[in-house]
């Protein structure tokens, strides 16, 4: 009889995603007589071959002769599920159709093969322009994402066509190739397009995959088809509608609205309509404003400006609000399918509570001893909470469900905003020990059963510990500018305190660097280390770092690391590494605008120079900086491009320019503004991060001519005691073109921001201030609050002979107060 024997089985060592491979496999006939079979192969989680293994592909021997043996290849396809380490082994004769001198030989073991899950590319967002002049070039942005679960490179192309059809058989545009994407990440892909004929055409993007790396799906490769017209036509639309999210069914309605004309030619005056429609009976709301002029505005133009409609007798509940522009088609203009934009809101009278930080001033707690924490607290919602109680845990976990309560404080009339609240808590004589984690919950006491959502209002605070040593914490990291060049110095700003109830020793901080997503779990890059001096329990150093940024483009965190090494005992070990916001690193650019000298005040359509410095940050010399000036609205729309200025010679790394910069206040609307700087790039290219790095913004106020008053300063005592008499220092800037007087009023405000109304008025005093003049008053305060609690200083200004055309820096919070009994 026969014996067939399979003496070898080679597969690669690793298969990508779905690539086809091959499996070499080597059978014998080790019996006395000639015979044919089959080899089938398997794949199994280990090396054992089991009924449960799944089998792949089969293949004849044919004729195989007493003691011949064959080496058979055998293709297998590839396969979108299997990923990690599996096993691939052969089996002939499975089914045992032939007689053989032995069966219990027809088995051969598995070897290993790493299977790579394959890269799944889609591009989840297209951003191109409606209208384009002819034959002029344009951007289109793109977010590409690789949604499979291995690593891989993708090319994206744009792609125009006359129909909305949009394949790779019509006209190509730009293309980037080499797209690096780990599984899950994304990035924005900038794109140029060019279309010489007028008319309507189709825009899309096409991802694939680059260097020959098949992916796991390719039917969602083509963005969503984003219509342009190629002419000399306004197109409307409205680019922002802000709303809040909660609001009373009676009272002012507070939106902010930008209206642009996205197109090439000037947009004629038109109006706004504005519609309530409920969300749960279909019914139309009733505004006191319902429709609002717009002003005619030129190509590429926006006006913002903020309104009160007001809501009146409108039921309780979900609500949609919608903005039109040139609601009844009354102006021409290229696309009218998008003039509408519309926010959710909630009408009612509701208290919406949340806990937003958790700050205890010990890390080392002790046995039976109280520790107070620091709690903010913010409604939301459209109804002051009249009386809520904030309570503080302790418990050996995360987990918002499973702690000891171990202090509680009530608080009175918190309206809409935050406060930041004291909160004692004693640590329980026994049953609790080593590390814990200290929790805050709020808890709505009256009017009971008007609070909109309970989910929020558990926050989990930092790690504690019971015991006694100090505690070294990096309560801050964070880079200067969100984009630097790679290879260059940057600044990172670094604090570190003691959290402990111990002094601790000196030691040293390391300034690292972390990709982001971050897949080592370590500091990538190493970039300064400085030693920290002594700390007493209690107590900060705050300094500024200089690391060299990556050498590589992409997105990255700053870190820092104290006592890396854990030299010295502390009380909580594992909160020494902090990582800071993201920020990018840069191939493109080493320029950076540092400052913006302009008027802050211009009268409309009135000429003006302004001077930006321009400075190289990157780490070779560089030249011929571009440099545009333009308008922008609060939101950072465009209102009017303005002109262009180059700097003058080669910077060598560090050196800085004076770029002189002219400019015409041509606006829709007189009001305040932002005059903005900007490096080599239009409003629409780049990502955010990008052009805030690029770009350097002051406010400007256009319209008649009139102040700019603002608050530059404001301190008072670290302590005052309540009832008592103390001093608010305010300093007030006139940066506009005319004097005047104006009120100045001294705050204590709850939390790190200004309220008017709704903080608590302390002082107030009459001032006069000449144009281009700072005037310091003191302030006579009466803190008539609470003692006990945390309170900011602030100060208002009001001008009142004048206009004051820029208020967005009118009002300031300075330190934090302690009112005491």
């Amino acid at each position: 009889m026969p014996d067939f024997v399979i003496t070898g089985v080679q597969a690669p060592t690793r298969v990508h995603g779905v690539t086809p491979y091959q499996v070499a496999v080597t059978v014998c006939n080790e019996g006395l007589r000639e015979s044919n079979s089959e080899v089938t192969l398997f794949v199994s989680r280990d090396a054992c071959y089991s009924e449960d293994d799944a089998l792949l592909e089969t293949v004849p021997t044919g004729p195989l002769a007493a003691g011949a043996c064959v080496s058979l290849p055998v293709a297998v396809r590839g396969e979108r599920l299997r990923s990690n380490t599996w096993f691939i082994g052969a089996l002939v004769d499975r089914e045992s159709r032939v007689r053989e001198l032995s069966e219990v030989n027809n088995v051969h073991d598995g070897v290993p093969v790493t299977f790579d899950a394959p890269p799944d590319y889609v591009v989840e967002s297209l951003s191109a322009p409606t209208v384009v002049r002819p034959g002029a070039y344009f951007e289109a942005t793109a977010r590409v994402c690789n949604r499979g679960g291995g690593a891989g490179a993708a090319q994206a192309w744009l792609y125009q066509s006359s129909d909305r059809h949009v394949d790779a058989e019509d006209t190509p545009g730009g293309w980037r190739f080499g797209i690096d994407l780990e599984p899950g990440a994304c990035e924005r892909v900038s794109l140029s397009g060019q279309v010489a004929e007028a008319g309507e055409s189709y825009l899309a993007v096409i991802v694939a995959t680059a260097r020959e790396r098949p992916e796991e799906d390719t039917s969602n490769n083509v963005s969503e088809v984003s219509a342009l017209v190629v002419g000399m036509v306004p197109d409307y639309v409205v680019a922002s509608l802000k709303v809040p999210a909660v609001e009373t069914r009676n009272g002012d309605l507070p939106v902010r609205l930008t209206v642009c004309n996205q197109g090439t030619a000037l947009a004629q005056a038109t109006q706004v309509r504005f519609q309530m429609q409920s969300l749960e009976s279909g019914n139309e709301g009733v505004l006191r404003v319902t429709n609002r002029d717009v002003p005619a505005l030129a190509a590429n133009q926006c006006a913002e400006w903020d309104e009160l409609l007001g809501s009146s007798e409108n039921a309780p509940g979900r609500w949609r609000l919608t903005a039109s522009v040139n609601p009844e088609g009354a102006q021409p203009e290229s696309h009218a399918d998008n003039n509408d934009r519309s926010q959710s809101l909630l009408l009612g009278d509701w208290v919406e509570l949340g806990i937003t930080r958790v700050t205890p001033l010990t890390h080392a707690l002790v046995h039976g001893a109280p520790f107070s924490t620091e709690v903010k607290v913010c409604n939301t919602g459209s109804r002051a909470a009249q009386r809520l109680a904030v309570h503080v845990s302790l418990s050996d976990g995360r987990d918002a469900a499973a702690d000891v309560r171990v202090g509680t404080r009530m608080f009175d009339a918190l309206g809409k905003g935050c406060v930041v609240l004291p909160v004692t808590g004693t640590v329980p004589s026994q049953g609790m020990s080593g590390r814990l984690y200290v929790k805050a919950s709020a808890e709505l006491v009256s009017p009971q059963g008007r609070e909109l959502d309970v989910e929020d209002n558990v926050l989990v605070g930092p790690e504690v510990a019971i015991g006694s040593g100090p505690d070294l914490v990096v309560t801050q990291v964070q880079s200067s500018v969100p984009v630097v060049a790679e290879s260059a110095t940057m600044e990172v700003a670094v604090t570190v305190c003691n959290k402990g109830n111990e002094a601790a020793p000196s030691v040293p901080v390391w300034v690292s660097s972390l990709p982001e997503p971050d897949s080592q779990g370590l500091p990538l890059l190493v970039g300064a280390w400085r030693t920290v001096e002594p700390l007493g329990p209690g107590a900060c150093s705050a300094w500024t770092a200089q690391p060299i940024s990556p050498p590589f483009a992409g997105a990255w965190r700053p870190t820092a690391w104290v006592d890396e090494p854990n030299a010295i005992p502390e009380v909580v070990e594992s909160n020494n590494l902090v990582r800071g916001e993201v920020f990018q690193v840069s191939p493109t650019t080493g320029w950076s605008i540092t400052g913006l000298n302009a008027p802050a005040v211009v009268r409309a359509n009135s000429d003006f120079t302004a001077t930006a410095t321009v400075c190289n940050r990157g780490s070779l010399p560089q030249a011929f900086a571009h440099v545009r000036l333009s308008l922008r609205t609060e939101e950072g729309f465009p209102v009017a491009e303005l002109s262009n200025g180059y700097t003058s010679r080669e910077l060598a790394s560090g050196d800085c320019e004076q770029v002189p910069l002219h400019g015409s206040a041509s606006v829709p609307r007189d009001g305040g503004y932002r005059l903005v700087a900007e490096l080599g790039a239009s409003w629409t290219s780049g990502t955010g991060p990008e052009r805030k790095l690029l770009s350097f913004a002051v406010p400007m106020g256009v319209g008649p001519q009139g102040g700019d008053l603002a608050v530059t300063s404001v301190s008072a005592p670290a302590s005052v005691r309540r009832g008592s008499a103390f001093t608010t220092s305010v300093e007030v800037c006139n940066r506009g073109t005319t004097g005047g007087s104006a009120t100045v009023t001294a705050y204590l405000s709850r939390d790190e921001r200004l309220e008017i109304p709704g903080d608590t008025s302390v002082g107030q005093v009459s001032v006069t201030v000449a144009p281009g003049t700072c005037r310091t008053s003191a302030v006579r305060s009466i803190p008539n609050v609470s003692a006990g609690d945390v309170w900011y200083v602030g100060a208002h200004v009001r001008a009142t002979s004048s206009p004051d055309l820029v208020v967005a820096n009118d009002a300031l919070v300075g330190a934090r107060v302690l009112v005491v009994p």
